[in-house]
């Protein structure tokens, strides 16, 4: 039997259909292509808000420090203080002063996003959740295109300038006469004014369109002689260096303005010296004056107890808000505090929300914050204002 011929393989390109496709193989592939391009997009944007800097700061609680304590002259804590050595954050001399007892904190803000040092959009959902931190834009506490370096001056300008006023208040608090003279130093610049940027806190203005000028009253006078929105070319020291800056006047309740709070020199009658590392900012004037007080008179005012508190003070004694006023109770209560001092004006911040253990009382004056610390040591702690009971009025 001859063999059998081989017979030639079917083309299945010719006359056939091709294999039919498994069912759902081409809808699995199109899935996982778009789960692979949002697994892709996800890891993308996790990278890009660690990178991506966003226009916030982040306030949280920071270290306290004992302006009653000696020992450890510019040093945070965030506890009780142990080891103290011969040297006070705050010292007299040339008038009599009196031993002191307990604790007197000036209280601080961890602050993050600051020129220079932005913060992420990952670091801000982070501190988002974080019950202990508030995030707040930017521009609350820095002008626009605002440099770290001068927002360090400004806030070292601001220290110093809370140092001089807080012993011209506790002085005067005491009926002691402080003469002043206004200089042409630049103690701040109205954020609505066209200086706004171009001067800063610590400048001192030596001339005007090329005219010097030696005292403040001398600059008064030649900037209210121009007309409103006219350019002035300003003579300016800074830092020890001669400069020139132009900006414009500007009148938004009469006279002709720069729109510049002058600073003060005012002549002590005896030292009285203030120092302090690491810390910035006005918001430990009250704190301060309240330390100068109870040098000089005699009894312990805290009577023992630990007191914290904040708030900018004026000359006159005002007690003037300044922020954070949440998280700084919470730091003073972390370090022990028992009893807090806070502006008036901010109680509704903290009223109802306080942390166990410690009492915020209202204060709008430094009268009333020596008042409040004296009934505190004495025992009399119960008929303070809390804040409770100011924000309910």
């Amino acid at each position: 039997m001859p063999p059998a011929t081989p017979q030639p393989a079917p083309d299945p390109g010719a006359g056939q259909d091709p294999p039919a496709a498994a069912p759902g193989r081409g809808a699995l592939s199109a899935r996982g292509t778009l789960l692979a391009a949002s697994a892709f997009c996800a890891v993308a944007l996790v990278a890009l808000a660690g990178v991506l800097d966003v226009p916030y700061v982040s306030l949280g609680p920071g270290p306290v420090r004992d302006v009653l304590a000696a020992g450890g002259r510019g040093a945070l804590v965030e506890g009780p203080v142990e080891a103290r050595d011969a040297r006070a954050l705050v010292e007299v001399s040339g008038a009599p002063t009196y031993p002191t007892d307990g604790r007197l904190d000036l209280t601080t803000v961890s602050l993050r996003g600051g020129p220079g040092l932005e913060v992420s959009l990952a670091e801000v959902l982070l501190d988002w959740r974080d019950e202990d931190v508030s995030v707040v834009p930017r521009e609350l506490y820095y002008a626009p295109r605002t440099t770290q370096e001068e927002a360090d001056a400004q806030s070292a300008a601001e220290m110093t300038g809370s140092q001089e006023d807080a012993k011209v208040a506790a002085l005067r608090e005491l009926g002691i006469e402080v003469p002043e003279t206004t200089t042409r130093r630049v103690r701040q610049v109205d954020p609505d004014a066209p200086a706004a940027g171009v001067l800063r806190a610590g400048d001192e203005i030596t001339a005007v369109d090329g005219t010097r000028v030696d005292t403040f009253e001398a600059l008064r006078a030649a900037v209210s002689a121009l007309p409103a929105g006219a350019e002035v070319r300003l003579g300016v020291s800074r830092g020890g260096e001669e400069r020139e800056v132009t900006t414009r006047t500007y009148a938004p309740q009469g006279p002709t303005l720069l729109g510049v709070v002058p600073d003060v020199d005012y002549d002590l009658p005896f030292e009285v010296d203030i120092a302090i590392d690491d810390v910035g900012g006005p918001s430990a004037g009250t704190v301060f004056a309240l330390a100068v007080v109870d040098l000089l008179t005699p009894g312990a005012m805290t009577g023992g107890e630990h007191v914290a508190g904040t708030g900018a003070i004026a000359v006159d004694g005002t007690v003037q808000p300044i922020g954070g006023l949440r998280q700084k109770v919470i730091g003073a209560r972390r370090a022990g505090a028992g009893w807090f001092l806070a502006p008036a004006q901010e109680c509704g911040e903290v009223a109802g929300s306080t942390p166990a253990g410690i009492t915020v009382v209202g204060i709008t004056t430094l009268h009333d914050a020596r008042e409040a610390v004296e009934d505190i040591g004495a025992g009399r702690g119960a008929q303070v204002a809390t804040c409770e009971e100011v924000a309910a009025r």
